[in-house]
């Protein structure tokens, strides 16, 4: 059971509690959404379900009707946000309600001290972190080189957006330490972000480490543990990291692309222009 606000009107709106189970399809299960459709008892069906079936699942109806009654009440079926105790405001109407929490700024990340049980979004992580915790925090600038201490555990890294990320190093015995990074984030895709590790493993040597694309955790399995380089004991004190926006990458990549078919496109000109006073 669910509270819901019904009606346009201002003077007509009102809080109901009904079974949240008459809003959703009785075949798919997923939440109606126009256009909705009924068969001539009356049984309710969704679009995709109408278009894969032949007849009424309820009583073998054939036929079906839109529904606009049903659907005047699906579109005013408002329900706040599962993320509003985190700060999300939004009232959505049922039917959105899973593709907008899917993509909700107020998704909950957590704490990965198995002890703490903190969470909350990412704009809250920081504070809890660097002040609960204590934990190594950085405060960087993307494309701008910054060292970190080599040295097992979690170091806490804020852009000048506000993106948090975590590098954590563990000890890979007997070589050096395991460097894993992970943005942190709700969802668990990849991230528009990649990072560079530059180390030398003796005097005069330089290697360079790239993660591609780091991959976005809310850290609710605690802290990243596969590592994409390793750092060997020797010589290592500080690494030099950089983190870059692929993003911004891409949109350079892509005018210089242009500016080269511009320049092409010139130099084909200036050669038709030769071939002309060539032929006069």
């Amino acid at each position: 059971m669910v509270s819901v606000s019904m009606g346009h009107n201002a003077d007509k709106k009102q809080v109901v509690t009904i079974g949240m189970d008459v809003l959703d399809c009785p075949v798919c299960f997923e939440p109606f959404k126009p256009p909705i459709f009924q068969c001539s008892v009356g049984h309710f069906i969704c679009s995709s379900c109408c278009n894969k079936l032949n007849k009424c699942p309820g009583c073998s109806r054939t036929s079906f009707e839109h529904c606009l009654g049903m659907e005047r009440i699906v579109e005013s079926a408002v329900v706040p946000c599962t993320y509003a105790e985190h700060g999300c405001t939004n009232k959505i109407a049922y039917f959105n309600k899973k593709s907008h929490e899917q993509a909700c700024s107020y998704e909950p990340c957590f704490c990965p001290d198995s002890g703490c049980g903190f969470s909350g979004s990412v704009a809250t992580l920081w504070k809890h972190f660097t002040t609960q915790h204590k934990w190594p925090s950085t405060e960087f600038k993307y494309y701008t080189p910054f060292d970190l201490r080599v040295k097992p555990g979690a170091h806490f890294l804020r852009a000048g957006d506000g993106q948090l990320f975590v590098m954590n190093m563990v000890s890979v015995e007997p070589v050096g330490h395991g460097v894993s990074l992970v943005c942190i984030q709700p969802n668990t895709s990849e991230s528009s972000f990649r990072c560079n590790v530059v180390f030398s493993s003796f005097t005069g040597h330089h290697q360079i480490s790239t993660l591609e694309s780091v991959r976005c955790s809310s850290l609710s399995d605690g802290l990243p543990k596969n590592y994409f380089c390793i750092v060997p004991k020797s010589l290592v004190v500080a690494l030099p990291i950089t983190i870059d926006t692929k993003l911004v990458l891409e949109v350079e990549d892509e005018q210089e692309e242009e500016e080269d078919d511009d320049d092409y496109d010139e130099d084909e000109d200036e050669d038709d222009e030769s071939d002309d006073e060539d032929g006069n």
